[in-house]
């Protein structure tokens, strides 16, 4: 069975012409419609339904396209491995990250792995921490970034950054009107707004007001960004992560930012894979290069 002939076949299903599916194989149509003509006969089937003016995939074509499709994937996989055998770092790695990290964490990344790799290529996925690691379970995804690390034996982990928490509360509010850093215990006298049930930022929010007896709000946002306007509209505080209180985040306006003293709040990311993955060479390199792009997030 010929590998280009199920991708003219492809190209068919896409375009619904042969005159068009030639043209995105750049082929002429005589040369696509033989090879699709002769992927039929040695199917013994008819894949394509050819009338005067019209030509459209027959059941069997559409079933045989479906798994063409899985080949055309499977053939890019093996194309890469071959690539990563001679440089691994002209990979694609996909990576997992959750809400409260993903959108303040890739500009501060993506510039230094494309000075420094810049054959690799990564696609997120952005999901909550229990859908990440169900992902990357079933190899949906290379690696994730989680508050925590993963204890499996089939798992590597490795800390990437530590990321300190600063207090977000209203211009109005009694801990708005300085800004000068605060005593964690200055909580205490508190609500404090958190995020949702899922999200793992939640978790470590809870700590934090665990640890001084602060209140919680009544009220709960779906989002670091929800939660922000919420502070400003409320005598209500809350904590956000230092990532998504630097440039080029930009703040609402009556909003105050303020520094909490020594010990600061914070919280661990680590990156997390297979051990048994194709891209396991290159991961370590990858946490390093995450880990000097913060460095500058958590000081003691």
């Amino acid at each position: 069975m010929n590998i280009r002939a199920l991708e003219y076949l492809i190209a068919f299903a896409q375009e619904g012409s042969f005159t068009k599916a030639a043209v995105r194989m750049r082929v002429s149509q005589p040369t696509l419609s033989t090879q699709i003509k002769k992927l039929e006969e040695t199917l013994d089937v008819e894949l394509i339904e050819r009338t005067p003016g019209k030509q459209i995939l027959t059941p069997a074509g559409r079933e045989v396209v479906y798994y063409a499709k899985r080949i055309q994937a499977d053939m890019s996989r093996i194309r890469q491995a071959a690539r990563r055998s001679e440089d691994p770092w002209s990979s694609t790695v996909v990576l997992g990250v959750f809400p409260t990290l993903g959108p303040y964490l890739l500009p501060r990344i993506m510039p230094a792995l494309r000075r420094l790799k810049p054959k690799l290529t990564i696609r997120f996925i952005e999901e909550k921490s229990a859908k990440l690691i169900d992902l990357l379970d079933s190899g949906q995804v290379d690696a994730v970034i989680l508050s925590e690390s993963l204890n499996a034996p089939s798992i590597k982990v490795c800390h990437v950054f530590d990321e300190d928490f600063l207090l977000a509360t209203s211009t109005n509010s009694l801990l708005g009107h300085e800004s000068k850093p605060i005593e964690l215990s200055d909580l205490s006298t508190q609500k404090v707004l958190l995020l949702e049930d899922g999200h793992c930022m939640r978790r470590s929010m809870l700590d934090v007001c665990q640890k001084v007896g602060a209140k919680q709000s009544e009220f709960r946002a779906t989002s670091l960004e929800t939660l922000r306007y919420m502070v400003v509209g409320s005598k209500d505080v809350t904590l956000l992560p230092r990532l998504a209180t630097v440039p080029p985040i930009v703040q609402p306006v009556g909003l105050m930012l303020r520094e909490f003293k020594n010990p600061k709040p914070y919280r661990s990311l680590y990156l997390n894979w297979r051990a048994a993955s194709p891209v396991d060479k290159i991961m370590e390199g990858l946490c390093t290069i995450i880990s000097s792009a913060c460095s500058d997030l958590h000081k003691k």
